[in-house]
């Protein structure tokens, strides 16, 4: 009976070990997925920081996408509206030559009437200018004519203008 209380004894101790040993590897084992479960956590949050950048940068470029086509689209109206402001000035530079044909042309005019004017007054007191008169007549309706009928361009607005 010695001999089995000896080996129970064995047993007992070696059970005590083994014990022993199970408790020291639980608290490894336990250690170990705390160090885990720390380390996956540092490993998340570089990987939701990503997606929160990648997200960031999705949005800045739709952004920058928006912003490209508004650029497209204000710069061909800005072509347009500049085509449209030439075509203006070219008219109303037109119109300013126009106008000042149509100016020295009533000057003509006005300048021939005053002539005819004053020949008749100096032929009304006796002097003999019925030529001069007669010149200064027809030279006045050919003044008059190119006042009247446009003896210069008529005046066009810009398909715009109206």
């Amino acid at each position: 009976m010695d001999e089995i209380q000896v080996m129970a004894d064995g047993w007992k101790s070696k059970m005590d070990m083994l014990a022993s040993e199970k408790e020291t590897t639980q608290a490894k084992l336990s250690s170990i997925k705390v160090q885990l479960r720390m380390a996956k956590e540092k490993a998340d949050k570089p990987a939701q920081l990503n997606e929160d950048l990648l997200a960031q940068l999705s949005s800045v470029a739709a952004e920058w996408d928006a912003l490209g086509k508004d650029l497209k689209a204000t710069t061909s109206k800005l072509e347009t509206t500049s085509a449209d402001v030439d075509e203006m000035v070219a008219q109303y530079m037109a119109d300013v030559k126009a106008a000042e044909a149509r100016l020295k042309t009533n000057a003509e005019y006005v300048r021939r009437l005053s002539r005819r004017e004053t020949l008749e007054e100096i032929h009304a007191r006796g002097f003999d200018l019925s030529t001069e008169i007669e010149e200064a007549q027809n030279l006045e309706a050919e003044a008059k004519k190119l006042c009247e009928c446009g003896g210069f361009q008529r005046i066009r607005r810009p398909r715009w203008f109206w």
